[in-house]
């Protein structure tokens, strides 16, 4: 749903980073936060060109200079590769870090972002979040408020977080008899880091660490995907009513799971379909054992529900011939939990402890 208005806090009159600003640099900053499609993570799709309708005199080139200037004063975060937008002070300054259920929205609006630059610009403001000042009396609730947004920040600090930048090189095996040379290894490369920006003094906007050059560095590989738990029949019509399982944290589990990062709209549309299916009550292990099946067959994440059901209930046959617990896992799921172990044993193999 669109966002009906936004919200300026009046303190803002007082902030000497934003008073400093020119007046188109602030009538700029009021456009952004008003945007219809802002979602609650802040995140904003850069459409230059769609913009520069919106007033007489505008363009597109204009634009771009007064949003590097924004970016420059630390109240926006822009990568022209993503062509994505943040107003990096938005989940504080919005209020969304004080409402649970808005948080986890703006969780899973952050899981779209693309960006690298606008990744970790968003995990330095969880930093600059004051739980303490959150409610830590849980009441009638399985968790506290403070709790609750405490796994949301969780969550999409698991998502984001970024392999080691000199991963251990491979042990070199022993030569056999005979031999007289060791396979050749060529040494590995650290990735290249620019120079990084001096500290500056905090205000009422957040300041990252990060500058426009580094926005556009690729991304770098993603560690080798860690194979879905074992499978675990489950209980049929098994709902979980207190089930502290959320779709960020599923979302962030199927990210654990797969070799690249899936495009943003890939990763909305699913942690949407997850949400739907949680919200439902349909238990996590169903949802757990959909997702790894829908993964492994690589399909549109419309699809998810449907697989998820194949899970819940083409699997269920007579007891008679079954046992006792009356399931007996497809030839798809022997399949996929068949590659799995052979992944995990693979990645045993090439890493021994």
């Amino acid at each position: 749903m669109a966002r009906g208005h936004g919200r300026v806090l009046s303190s803002i009159w007082e902030d000497a980073d934003f008073l400093s600003l020119d007046r188109e640099q602030q009538g700029t900053y009021a456009f952004l936060i008003s945007q219809p499609n802002l979602n609650h993570a802040g995140l904003l799709p850069l459409t230059l060109k769609r913009w520069a309708r919106k007033a007489r005199g505008l363009t597109p080139a204009g634009l771009e200079k007064t949003l590097a200037e924004l970016d420059a004063a630390r109240f926006v975060v822009v990568d022209d590769d993503t062509e994505e937008l943040l107003i990096r002070s938005f989940i504080r300054n919005d209020g969304v870090w004080k409402q649970p259920k808005v948080m986890g929205a703006a969780v899973s609006g952050a899981l779209e972002i693309s960006s690298r630059r606008l990744r970790r610009a968003l995990l330095e403001e969880m930093d600059r979040i004051p739980l303490d000042e959150l409610s830590d009396d849980p009441g009638s609730r399985p968790l506290s408020i403070r709790q609750e947004v405490g796994q949301h920040i969780d969550t999409l600090r698991r998502a984001f977080r970024e392999p080691l930048p000199n991963p251990p090189a491979r042990a070199l095996k022993p030569v056999p008899d005979g031999d007289t040379d060791p396979p050749s290894q060529a040494p590995a490369e650290p990735p290249s880091e620019g120079p990084g920006e001096g500290d500056r003094r905090g205000s009422t906007r957040a300041h990252a660490q990060t500058t426009r050059t580094q926005a556009s560095r690729a991304l770098s590989p993603a560690p080798t995907p860690v194979p879905y738990p074992s499978h675990v029949p489950p209980t049929a019509g098994a709902v979980a009513p207190h089930d502290p399982i959320t779709a960020q944290t599923l979302v962030a589990e199927w990210l654990d799971h797969v070799p690249n990062r899936p495009p943003g709209a890939v990763i909305g549309q699913t942690s949407k379909h997850l949400k739907q299916m949680l919200d439902e009550g349909i238990a996590s292990d169903h949802i757990r054992r959909g997702l790894a099946l829908w993964t492994a067959k690589g399909l549109h994440p419309s699809t998810l529900p449907s697989v998820v059901n194949q899970v819940m209930n083409a699997n269920v046959i007579p007891l008679a011939a079954t046992g006792t617990d009356g399931y007996r896992p497809s030839t798809a799921d022997q399949r996929v939990a068949s590659a799995f172990d052979l992944a995990a044993r693979l990645a045993a193999e090439e890493n021994p402890q």
